[in-house]
């Protein structure tokens, strides 16, 4: 939380910058990133918060003024959980995701939804079924690519084959599951 408030106080050059010091997976410039795609800095250079883009009521603008890019993530599942538990992608970005199983049983990816409380809008918002990576048997892999949704916002994943995980009546996930973050 300090480095994010941080970097808003850096002129947006330097901020950018910054963040390609960064080692979460998928931050600019670390593996998660393939930088071969565009990513729009046009509007964070410009000092735009992405508050006031135009976006549409169900569709809120960005909030830090970049969108798009290409990441790569190689994710890992046991009989425990995922590795790396976190994931950090641009909204509006191309992702290609390989998930390989090395547990004992069958897992699978599947990305939950944004509870979302504009009026006239959908109640959530959710990753394409693209996304989503059917159960794998111990041993095997599978990839798929998908663009992130917007809004941005924290979208847990998780593996619900049977015994893998459980969703709590308060929106948490416990078990198998991790977090991806949308900026």
């Amino acid at each position: 939380m300090a480095v994010m408030l941080a970097l808003r106080l850096l002129p947006p050059a330097l901020a950018l910058s910054a963040l390609a010091c960064s080692n979460v997976a998928g931050s600019l410039g670390n593996p998660g990133d393939s930088g071969t795609c565009s990513t729009n800095t046009a509007g964070a250079a410009a000092g735009d918060d992405g508050g006031d883009d135009g976006g549409s009521p169900c569709n809120p603008g960005d909030l830090d003024g970049i969108t798009g890019g290409c990441y790569t993530f190689d994710l890992t599942v046991d009989d425990t959980g995922f590795t790396p538990i976190i994931l950090k992608a641009e909204n509006l970005a191309q992702v290609t995701l390989t998930l390989h199983n090395n547990g004992t049983r069958a897992h699978d990816f599947i990305v939950g939804c944004l509870p979302i409380s504009y009026a006239g809008c959908p109640p959530q918002q959710c990753f394409p079924s693209a996304a989503n990576i059917p159960p794998l048997q111990p041993g095997s892999s599978a990839t798929t690519t998908f663009a992130t949704p917007n809004p941005e916002g924290i979208y847990n994943f998780r593996s619900d084959v049977s015994g893998d995980s459980q969703l709590d009546s308060d929106g948490g996930v416990t078990g198998i599951w991790g977090q991806f973050v949308v900026q």
